[in-house]
C-alpha cells in the first residue's frame, strides 16, 4: 500500500481514449468507464474513491490511508484477507494508494477473474466490518510507514513543515499520511463515519482497462454495484478551520550533509486557470528544469553554482497548492547567491524570452518521454483515475498535443511573469551539528 502526493504531466502522440472508451453512470451514481485494450490478455480492475488527505481536517489526518489499509479486512461476508489471498492464488497482483485528492484500489488479472474481482470490490464497498484489535495493528502499522517516510527522510519532513507552514492544517497542507497524534487517536467511529461519508457509489468511479467482454462486464456491474445504495451522512461532523496562507521564512536544521534552498510559490487548482496558462506553466518549469540541457542544468549546476536543482508541483491540483523550487549549493556559493541565480533565470525568460527552438525543443521532448506510457493498461487506467478524482475528464488527454502545441514564446513568458507576481517563501535546510 503506498500513498500518492503527486500527479505528473501526461501526453502521448496518439491517446485517442475517444474511440476506445465507454463511459456511463448507474442509477446509484456509480460512474463506469471501460477502457478497451485487446492487445493483452489481461485487465486492471481499478475503483477510485473522492477522498484523500486534502478532505481531512487536524484529529483525524492520516484517516483515509488508515482506512485504505482497514479496506482488506473482513466484510459481512468475506474473511480478514480473502479478496487479497485469491488474488494471489490467481497469480495476479493488487495494490492500494491514498493521495490528497483519492483513494484507490486495484487488480491486475488475467480477464476470466474479471467478474470475480468485481464482486469483492462491491461486498467491500458496502460491508465493511471493523474491529478493534485489527483497528489497533494496522494504525501500527501505518505509524511505522510514517516513521520511515516522513520522519526518517529529512527531506519529506521539510515539505511537510512548508506545506503546513504555508497551507495550515487544511486541503494540500494536510501530510497524507497524517500526523502521529491524529492517528493515535483515531478510533472505530471516526472510521465508520469517514467510510459511510465517502465510500458509496456516487462518490465513486470505476475503471476497467484492458481485455474483457464488454456486454458481459456491463452486466456484472449492474448486478454486483447496482444494489448498493447511497448513504447521507451529516458533513458538518467535524470543524475545517479557515487558515491565512503564510510566507514567513523556514530554517530547517536537518540530517543533511550541505544546506538547501527551496523557494515556494501558491498556485490556483487546475480548473481554476486558463488550461493554456496551466499547460503554458508546465512548460516554463520544463524549460527551466527539465533536462540536461535545460537554463538551471546548464547555467547553474554546469557553471558550479549547484549540486542540483529541482521544480516540483502538481500541474492537475484540485485544490490551492505549492511550487517548490530550489536547489543545493555548492561550498564556495551562498543560498542568497543560489537564490538569486534560480530567480535569474525566470527573470531571464521574462526580459530576453526564449532561445531559438527552445520551446519546440521542449515540446518534443515532453511528447518523447510519454509516447510510450499508453502502452500499459495499468498506467491507462492510474491516469485517467487520478483526473477523474480531481473532477478533471479523461478527455483533456485526447487533446493535451493540440493544447500543448497551441503554446507559443508569449505565453511562456506569461507563464513567468505569473510566477514572479506571486508571494515567495523561502525556506533553508541546514544540516544539523
Amino acid at each position: 500500500m503506498v500513498f500518492m502526493p503527486v500527479l505528473a504531466s501526461t501526453g502521448s502522440t496518439d491517446v485517442n481514449f475517444g474511440s476506445r472508451i465507454k463511459e456511463f453512470r448507474l442509477e446509484n451514481g456509480l460512474k463506469v468507464i471501460l477502457i478497451e485494450d485487446k492487445r493483452t490478455d489481461n485487465v486492471i480492475s481499478s475503483i477510485w474513491y473522492k477522498v484523500g488527505s486534502s478532505y481531512e481536517t487536524s484529529g483525524i489526518t492520516g484517516i483515509s490511508h488508515l482506512l485504505e489499509h482497514m479496506m482488506f479486512k473482513a466484510t459481512k461476508s468475506t474473511k480478514s484477507g480473502e479478496f487479497s489471498a485469491e488474488i494471489k492464488k490467481i497469480g495476479g497482483s493488487e495494490n492500494a494508494f491514498t493521495g490528497r485528492d483519492f483513494t484507490g484500489y486495484y487488480q491486475k488479472i488475467d480477464k476470466q477473474y474479471l467478474l470475480m474481482c468485481l464482486k469483492y470490490e462491491a461486498d467491500r464497498m458496502s460491508n465493511l466490518q471493523f474491529n478493534l484489535d485489527e483497528l489497533k495493528s494496522e494504525r501500527e502499522v501505518v505509524k511505522e510507514e510514517r516513521r520511515l517516510r516522513t520522519e526518517d527522510q529529512p527531506f519529506s519532513i521539510v515539505f511537510e513543515k512548508i506545506g503546513l507552514s504555508i497551507l495550515g492544517m487544511t486541503g494540500y497542507g494536510i501530510p497524507i499520511i497524517g500526523t502521529m497524534d491524529d492517528l493515535t487517536n483515531i478510533n472505530i467511529s471516526d472510521l465508520d463515519y469517514w467510510y459511510k461519508r465517502f465510500y458509496n457509489p456516487s462518490n465513486a468511479t470505476l475503471i476497467i482497462a484492458g481485455n474483457y467482454d464488454e456486454i458481459e462486464t456491463i452486466e456484472a456491474i449492474k448486478n454486483f454495484f447496482g444494489p448498493i445504495g447511497t448513504i447521507e451522512s451529516n458533513l458538518n461532523k467535524y470543524k475545517y478551520p479557515q487558515f491565512d496562507i503564510s510566507y514567513e521564512k523556514i530554517i530547517v536544521n536537518e540530517r543533511l550533509p550541505n544546506s538547501t534552498l527551496i523557494l515556494s510559490f501558491i498556485k490556483p487548482k487546475f480548473t481554476d486557470l486558463p488550461r493554456k496558462k496551466a499547460y503554458a506553466i508546465d512548460l516554463l518549469f520544463e524549460v527551466l528544469d527539465g533536462s540536461f540541457s535545460s537554463r538551471f542544468t546548464e547555467n547553474i549546476v554546469d557553471k558550479k553554482i549547484a549540486l542540483n536543482t529541482f521544480i516540483s508541483h502538481d500541474l492537475y491540483a484540485k485544490e490551492k497548492n505549492i511550487i517548490s523550487i530550489g536547489g543545493t549549493p555548492r561550498k564556495n556559493v551562498t543560498l542568497k547567491q543560489l537564490e538569486e541565480a534560480l530567480l535569474y533565470e525566470i527573470n531571464s525568460i521574462i526580459k530576453n524570452g526564449l532561445g531559438d527552438n527552445e520551446l519546440s525543443d521542449t515540446k518534443s521532448r515532453i511528447i518523447s518521454k510519454n509516447i510510450y506510457r499508453f502502452d500499459s493498461i495499468f498506467t491507462q487506467a492510474m491516469i485517467v483515475g487520478r483526473l477523474e478524482a480531481k473532477n478533471i475528464s479523461w478527455e483533456i488527454l485526447d487533446s493535451y498535443i493540440k493544447d500543448i502545441d497551441s503554446i507559443e514564446d508569449k505565453d511562456i513568458i506569461e507563464a513567468a511573469e505569473y510566477i514572479m507576481s506571486k508571494s515567495m517563501q523561502v525556506t533553508v535546510v541546514q544540516p544539523k551539528k
